[in-house]
């Protein structure tokens, strides 16, 4: 299972093949009815012959696809012709692109972007389980933690296995000492969040309990994991790894598109729109969240020694800073090496959003520190 920094490390490798590179996403995912009878790999061979892949890598390419069987739903595929080779399963969903030329790494940002890792607290007043996803899978790293198998609870004598006292004053004593316990229980359950949220480099947080149980255990959480929490959902507690994702899932995409609505609102409020401004407040550094669509498409001219992107072709042909000559690169790649080099996150717009974003800001926005 591929962790978000082993993606960024990929990313960050790859960058650095010679060029022309290939990069490969496939869909390959097996309950699509367009992968049919392995329909992935005549889509494959049409955009390898497309894109003029030299015949040698092509065959080697086609011959390690079709011999594979789908793992996951998507292949992520990056090879050069003096050698390298290398290959990748997500189930993570990307766009299916074939590209030869420089390494093409802008999906490998939208997964960590689109599937940034999530918390799923499952509990209720007997029983603690936690889960985490990250690029479409899931986990569960704390388990079947239970209030009634702690230590101080022995100490108790009515036990909540037998039956439960009779008598107002003995139940009311009973249900006294279990909130007690229970409450001690989430705050317990509390402090082993704070550590998994940081090892996990936790984003979301999301509460799946009885509502009386969800306020409870948020009055326990520590302010910065209380800040994290994003949502409510209604799971069993004895729910599967697989159930968990399928029902969250949804509900992750729709948090998603609901923080990118908040970023555009602020970037009309206090941020910088238009591509001509937001790239040049970009390469002078003052950007910290670039907002992007998706896809991302066009071309932007590059100065190799200057490192420097520009929206439109300079008007005698070379660079404005250093004369030197200029080249068309895509637009994708020039932005995630000038956000790179400068801090810079980089934010994408799906779907309406993603529409919002072109028609009303001029297809790309950011938030400036000054």
């Amino acid at each position: 299972m591929l962790a978000p920094e082993d993606l960024r490390a990929i990313g960050e490798r790859v960058s650095g093949y010679p060029v022309p590179a290939l990069s490969v996403y496939l869909n390959v995912n097996p309950a699509s009815a367009e992968n049919r009878r392995k329909a992935y790999v005549i889509r494959l061979k049409d955009a390898l012959r497309e894109n003029e892949v030299p015949g040698d890598l092509m065959e080697r390419v086609l011959s390690y696809v079709e011999s594979e069987r789908p793992r996951m739903r998507t292949l992520v595929l990056f090879a050069a012709p003096e050698g390298r080779f290398e290959t990748y399963w997500l189930q993570a969903e990307l766009p299916e692109e074939v590209r030869w030329g420089e390494p093409y790494v802008a999906p490998l940002e939208l997964a960590l972007d689109e599937y940034e890792p999530t918390g799923i607290a499952l509990f209720d007043a007997k029983r603690f389980r936690f889960f985490v996803t990250a690029l479409g899978q899931v986990g569960e790293e704390l388990k079947d933690a239970n209030v009634f198998d702690t230590a101080g609870w022995r100490e108790i004598t009515i036990s909540p296995s037998t039956a439960r006292p009779r008598g107002g004053t003995a139940r009311d004593l009973f249900e006294q000492r279990l909130e007690e316990w229970t409450r001690r229980f989430y705050r317990e359950v509390a402090g082993e969040l704070r550590q998994t949220v940081e090892r996990f480099g936790i984003r979301r947080l999301i509460l799946a309990g009885p509502e009386k149980r969800t306020a409870e255990l948020r009055s326990v959480l520590p302010r910065e994991i209380e800040a994290l929490v994003a949502a409510s959902a209604h799971l069993p507690a004895d729910a599967s790894e697989g159930e968990v994702l399928r029902r969250v899932s949804e509900l992750q995409e729709r948090l998603e598109r609901r923080h990118e609505r908040e970023l555009l609102g602020r970037a009309a409020e206090e941020g910088i729109a238009g591509l001509d401004a937001t790239l040049s407040a970009l390469q002078e550094g003052r950007i910290y969240l670039l907002l992007a669509p998706w896809p991302l498409e066009g071309e932007a001219y590059w100065c190799d020694s200057c490192r420097l992107a520009f929206a439109g072709r300079p008007a005698n042909g070379s660079c404005r800073y250093c004369g030197g000559p200029v080249r068309e690169r895509p637009l994708a790649d020039a932005l995630l090496e000038l956000a790179g080099a400068r801090d810079a996150r980089i934010e994408f717009m799906r779907a309406g959003n993603a529409r919002t974003l072109r028609e009303e800001f001029g297809g790309l926005a950011g938030l400036t520190r000054f």
